[in-house]
């Protein structure tokens, strides 16, 4: 017993002489460690506290940004013509039965009745209309924007225009005919369209005032005017919106354009969109008469001094481009 308990004491006493001398030689090192950084001007190495705490928690996911604002809700709002009862109750009677449903691959699905009119029957063969308007608005609306469609018919081209612009951008459609304004309305809900303000104003330059539209012309039924005959609608400025956020702006609006550009002065200046205009209601600058080519090249002059180039798209379309 003792000489086993002897064994075991030297077996510690040299374990604690060798634990001695490690901590004396750490105490050393560490002394002249702390010795050349002051001899170097800098402070002794201490411990980062990060390297023992647990590390930060990510930031909370931001909320998405809010929608850009277009147009005030107000802007929006009849000025003279305060029909919204009559018109609730005109698209509440919508004839279903007379229509058929056909399809524009691609585009969307439309009501199509019987009557004889171009652009209605070309969507009724599934043909579609314009597609080389059809193409610059893919290419130039651009997402989280606002368009605005002037003429917009049923929505030959406010579908398109719809999908451009995305759920964060938003279609203003005008069209001053009772009848087709509301077809529009009928197609846009046909299609589960959400972004879209169809608006039932004629638009043009001055103050507002209440116009008539004229007779509907056999076998094109939207190339109707403002005139005498037809349905009562107001008239107002594009600029009278005061709409932000413009990408593009498409017009067609059966000779009617000069107007319509000299009512959007403002908002062009502004907002510097591409702009797509039919002139003089689908004449063809390559037959027409004298007096309309000068009247064509009116619509263009009055464009390019808007600080736009404008280049022919199509038999009787025109595009203008931002030059400045």
């Amino acid at each position: 017993m003792t000489l086993a308990l002897g064994t075991r004491n030297k077996k510690d006493n040299k374990t604690m002489l060798n634990t001695a001398k490690f901590g004396m030689a750490l105490a050393i090192g560490i002394a002249l460690a702390t010795q050349s950084a002051c001899d170097k001007g800098q402070s002794a190495p201490v411990p980062s506290a990060a390297a023992t705490e647990s590390p930060a928690a990510p930031p909370p996911p931001q909320p998405p940004a809010p929608p850009p604002s277009f147009v005030s809700a107000s802007a929006l709002t009849a000025r003279l013509l305060r029909d919204e009862d009559t018109l609730k109750k005109y698209l509440e009677a919508f004839p279903k039965a007379d229509y058929e449903v056909r399809t524009w691959q691609g585009v969307g699905s439309f009501y199509i009745d019987s009557v004889d009119d171009a652009i209605k029957k070309h969507l009724h063969s599934g043909a579609g209309w314009e597609a080389h308007i059809k193409a610059l608005i893919q290419q130039h609306a651009k997402p989280a924007t606002a368009v605005l469609d002037v003429g917009a018919h049923i929505g030959t081209h406010t579908l398109s225009m719809a999908k451009a612009v995305g759920d964060q951008g938003k279609v203003f459609a005008f069209e001053p005919q009772k009848k087709i304004y509301r077809e529009l309305v009928k197609n846009l809900e046909l299609n589960g369209v959400k972004n879209v303000a169809a608006l039932r104003y004629a638009l043009g330059e001055g103050e507002p005032s209440i116009v008539e539209m004229g007779v509907a012309a056999k076998g094109n039924e939207g190339g109707t005017g403002v005139g005498s005959g037809g349905d009562k609608v107001e008239l107002r400025t594009i600029d009278s919106f005061g709409f932000h956020h413009v990408s593009l702006m498409k017009i067609d609006v059966e000779g009617f354009e000069n107007h319509v550009l000299r009512g959007s002065k403002e908002t062009i200046a502004r907002e510097r969109p591409i702009l797509i205009v039919e002139i003089l209601g689908g004449v063809d600058y390559g037959t027409a008469t004298p007096e309309q080519k000068q009247r064509i090249d009116e619509t263009k002059a009055l464009i390019a001094g808007m600080g736009y180039r404008v280049e022919r798209v199509g038999p009787h379309d025109y595009m203008g481009t931002p030059s400045t």
